[in-house]
């Protein structure tokens, strides 16, 4: 009697995955994971991208041109991580997804491998993995998490009103006023504050004309600039291109064997 109640809790937790999954249209995966020590070690995030693509899921780098609406930090998407808890012996990777708050969506089984090549342990162990995400039959379910809005209450008033439609030409003077109020109200934003790496490996600190990039607590690194617009990003991690854009500050970075990685930092 023991062995169906545990297979349909089982297969209860499986759905359950499945159906929350099933809600989200777009799955974004690092360059980067904890546990490595370089950008897509081991192709290891080239590997999680070709084999959520696989099993039907439309995924795409931190990197990659996105589609329109689609922005890193969007809850239209999952973000994938894989979690290692591997030894000399043994790889054990686990992938995770997580929404945009951070909250665990899915978890998949744990895949092993004790091939002595590492790479092709982590692709074993990350295939097997994957064995667990390939059952989930993933199939998206038209949900939008990010245009999802709680009904609004319509209140109805006894009275009934007419509305008439005015047009209404603005004078020369009230055209000079408002393009004047707008001005101010450009000049008053201000780009100084911290941005955080999409990553949440990096800070950057905005102070005025200083531009200050922190791994952790640790400086890192600084960008310069002469216009502005243009800045010089320089750290013992990484060197790039960097400007200004709607509350974000990227940086476009040449990696070795890959070309121009676009890092691109939020404001808080």
């Amino acid at each position: 009697m023991k062995l169906p109640l545990i297979a349909l809790l089982l297969l209860i937790h499986f759905s359950s995955f499945a159906q929350s999954v099933n809600d989200y249209q777009y799955v974004i995966i690092p360059e980067k994971y904890d546990f490595a020590k370089n950008i897509d070690e081991y192709q290891l995030n080239s590997l999680t991208q070709f084999l959520f693509n696989k099993y039907g899921f439309d995924s795409y780098r931190v990197r990659d041109e996105k589609p329109l609406g689609l922005t890193n930090g969007s809850c239209e998407a999952l973000y994938a991580d894989v979690e290692s808890t591997s030894n000399y012996i043994v790889s054990r990777l686990k992938v995770v997804l997580r929404d945009c708050k951070g909250e665990i969506v899915y978890i998949s089984e744990q895949g092993k491998s004790k091939h002595k090549d590492f790479k092709k342990s982590y692709h074993e162990a990350l295939r097997n993995a994957f064995a667990s995400i390939e059952e989930l039959k993933y199939a998206y379910n038209g949900k939008s998490q990010e245009n999802a809005k709680p009904e609004e209450t319509v209140t109805s008033t006894e009275q009934e009103v007419e509305i008439v439609e005015e047009v209404i030409t603005p004078t020369k003077e009230e055209i000079v006023v408002a393009i004047e109020e707008q001005e101010v109200v450009e000049e008053s934003l201000s780009i100084v504050g911290k941005y955080q790496s999409a990553d949440g490996f990096y800070t950057l600190v905005v102070a005025e004309d200083n531009l200050t990039i922190f791994e952790g607590n640790k400086k890192i690194g600084t960008a310069i600039t002469n216009d502005n617009k243009a800045y010089e990003v320089l750290t013992t991690q990484f060197n790039g291109k960097g400007y200004f854009k709607n509350n974000t500050f990227i940086v476009d970075r040449v990696v070795k064997g890959i070309g121009v990685v676009q890092m691109i930092f939020s404001k808080k």
